[in-house]
């Protein structure tokens, strides 16, 4: 966060700057939300697609901000905002107690949370639900179990998440043991099975975790805290801990 002094009209302020998502959680209802969200995703956008990108010429907004049209009239394409879709499940055990959960290393310390990643190419989203939590921690997953649960706009910068719930398939050996972890550090810093117990009484307490990139946790919530109430990940997890049937 940046702390600036301003002066105008005679006055002395302070001026913070942060990125929005420090603030998601903060907002005081869901359309104070989306509106925020939506006017990140246009800003990005437009600083963004200030020439075109077929014949390099300037470009001008068009539909009150929602598009923006080449200016050349040899040209004159329209370009609309991209939109990213990516995956974002939360995976169990094949028991159902147990959640899979990684963090990265650049977040506060002790937040985990749900597996995410980005559709590819000529996939669908549940064969990417299958490959991300695969490549991020070497669990496989049944594909039978993949269940769609909510959708949620994330304009970091123009991501749409698309929230699943997914078990993960029984161990080659048939055994009730927790299938085994393979991590990519490229991908992730650490990933690990959570009880249902453990994240109900350590993670989803009211008013502990954040979504906020520079959170700073106190000592419980530097041990495990997921991210707060703005995130579908936080909903996934809810959704599980207190749904016996998900």
């Amino acid at each position: 966060m940046n702390v600036e002094p301003l002066f105008r009209d005679g006055q002395d302020y302070t001026v913070e700057s942060a990125a929005v998502r420090n603030y998601g959680d903060s907002m005081p209802s869901r359309r104070h939300a989306a509106l925020l969200a939506t006017a990140n995703g246009l800003l990005t956008f437009h600083s963004s697609h200030s020439y075109c990108s077929k014949c390099g010429s300037p470009t001008k907004p068009i539909k009150a901000g929602s598009a923006r049209k080449c200016s050349s009239d040899s040209c004159g394409i329209s370009v609309y905002p991209r939109i990213d879709p990516a995956v974002i499940m939360l995976v169990t055990s094949p028991c159902r107690e147990y959640a899979l959960l990684g963090r990265k290393k650049s977040w506060p310390s002790g937040r985990y949370s749900t597996l995410a990643g980005f559709v590819e190419v000529g996939e669908t989203l549940e064969e990417c639900v299958v490959r991300e939590t695969l490549e991020e921690s070497g669990v496989k997953v049944d594909p039978a179990s993949i269940r769609f649960s909510a959708s949620q706009p994330w304009p970091f910068p123009r991501s749409m998440m698309l929230g699943y719930h997914a078990t993960a398939a029984l161990p080659s050996s048939g055994s009730d043991d927790l299938p085994p972890i393979s991590i990519d550090p490229d991908e992730l810093e650490d990933v690990r099975w959570f009880s249902k117990e453990y994240v109900r009484t350590h993670g989803l307490v009211e008013g502990r975790g954040s979504s906020a990139l520079d959170f700073e946790p106190d000592d419980k919530e530097a041990e495990f805290h997921v991210p707060g109430p703005a995130s579908l990940a936080r909903m996934l997890v809810s959704e599980w801990v207190g749904q016996s049937d998900v």
